[in-house]
């Protein structure tokens, strides 16, 4: 029984590996909407992420704001591509997927430093400085 146990543990273990993370989730979905946002934007509609400091400090995000961010990813994955006759359209579903809020103690964390996650949008104060 206790090989079994083991097997079970490492098969869990290496499939964890082959997972993305959250951090990895986020980049790939930020450089996926900078993608879909080209036929109408010059510049990305959200701030630049790095996977690596979001790694380094995913700790400070509390379970709640994991979720979160794993709502503002689904959200995001779920966009069109930006066509140019509906881009207000097309940066209010981007604002409406970043109304999953997060804490700000995680975003200063995950985020680099004075980024605006989305330039347009007057940044929202929870109280936890």
């Amino acid at each position: 029984m206790a090989a079994w146990m083991l097997a079970t543990v490492a098969s869990v273990a290496l499939l964890a590996g082959c997972r993305n993370t959250t951090c990895q989730d986020l980049a790939e979905v930020y450089a996926d909407v900078d993608k879909k946002s080209r036929p109408c934007l010059d510049g990305a509609p959200l701030a630049a992420f790095d996977a690596s400091r979001c790694e380094q400090n995913l700790q400070q995000c509390e379970g709640d704001d994991l979720q979160q961010l794993d709502y503002q990813v689904d959200c995001y994955q779920k966009l069109a591509a930006c066509q140019p006759e509906q881009k207000a359209s097309f940066l209010e579903a981007v604002s409406d997927c970043d109304n999953h809020f997060i804490s700000n103690t995680c975003e200063a964390a995950i985020f680099q430093a004075g980024a605006a996650v989305h330039p347009w949008r007057v940044p929202v104060t929870r109280g936890d400085g």
